[in-house]
């Protein structure tokens, strides 16, 4: 592996000749590679390690919303260190990234597609709140046509909800933009109940369609923040959790297997247990505003080891 810089080029795989090839879809939850020290394994690297005979296509970009997924944007935040480690942003000749156009055309196609996006549309308004319904509207839109574009390319698609920023963190201020929202409640509170708001018909569409879903909002523990990067973004030790629910999601989830909720108990990277719930069974869907130490609300007396 030849360096470039202090980072040496993105160990991702081969991916015409892997037999798991899965490509990564969204924001910055899944392409970290800024937020990680030069000497720390991204999330799309640390996923080609725990995963047999794998490739890694990342087709996500930092800073993306869902309408950015949806229609494509020129903006990406990674784009000159990924260009330095050769895992560089697939831009059409109009400049413009569209990665559900790069997802249809790759070749061989993917056996997997990760998909997380939604935090950005939130982050953009953090500092004037009034729009968060047309905003929320529009995710509740674009997410299900993203969500329809990956099907038309494999049927194993994932779905890897938001994980709540870190608390202690205040890098971008989001528990104090968060507890201007009126209602009952702490900004915590608050923020559950957006999420629960924001991911009550996305529980619907992974029934309908026999998706699984990494569920980070009940993985996550807002008060480690080891786990963080810059209050938002997965540190490596975050990557690592992520990294391993998905590779347990590609090597546990077939396609006859009903919707089923995925969570990592305790957040400790490499010390939790990844626990399945189906997600009939979760209904609703609810964050424990006492949650402290990572583990879900619900019966986690259930790990899948």
């Amino acid at each position: 592996m030849e360096p470039f810089g202090s980072r040496p080029a993105a160990a991702h795989g081969e991916w015409a000749s892997e037999s798991v090839r899965i490509a990564l879809v969204g924001d910055s939850t899944l392409d970290n590679v800024l937020w990680v020290d030069s000497k720390e394994p991204s999330i799309s690297e640390q996923l080609a390690c725990m995963v047999h005979s794998a490739a890694i296509c990342n087709l996500a970009a930092d800073g993306f919303t869902s309408g950015d997924v949806l229609h494509g944007s020129p903006s990406v935040i990674s784009v000159g260190l990924r260009q330095q480690i050769c895992d560089a942003v697939p831009f059409d000749a109009d400049g413009c990234f569209r990665p559900l156009r790069q997802l249809a055309e790759l070749r061989p196609p993917p056996t997997h597609v990760v998909l997380s996006v939604g935090g950005n549309d939130v982050r953009h308004i953090l500092g004037n709140l009034t729009d968060l319904p047309q905003i929320t509207r529009e995710l509740l839109t674009n997410y299900p046509a993203i969500v329809r574009a990956c099907l038309e390319v494999t049927r194993s698609v994932i779905l890897m909800w938001q994980y709540r920023p870190a608390y202690n963190m205040k890098d971008y201020g989001v528990y104090q933009a968060i507890e201007q929202i009126p209602g009952p409640g702490d900004s915590v509170a608050k923020l559950n109940a957006l999420m629960e708001q924001i991911y009550a018909p996305i529980v619907d569409l992974a029934e309908e369609l026999r998706l699984p879903i990494i569920d980070l909002p009940r993985t996550f523990d807002i008060h480690r923040d080891e786990l963080y990067s810059h209050q938002i973004e997965p540190s490596a030790h975050g990557g690592e959790v992520i990294a391993a629910l998905v590779a347990h999601v590609v090597q546990n989830h077939g396609a006859d297997k009903p919707s089923t909720m995925y969570s990592y108990t305790p957040c400790i990277p490499g010390a939790g247990q990844v626990v399945e719930d189906p997600t009939a069974s979760q209904r609703p869907w609810a964050i424990a505003v006492t949650q402290r130490d990572g583990i879900p609300p619900v019966a986690a007396s259930n790990p899948h080891r």
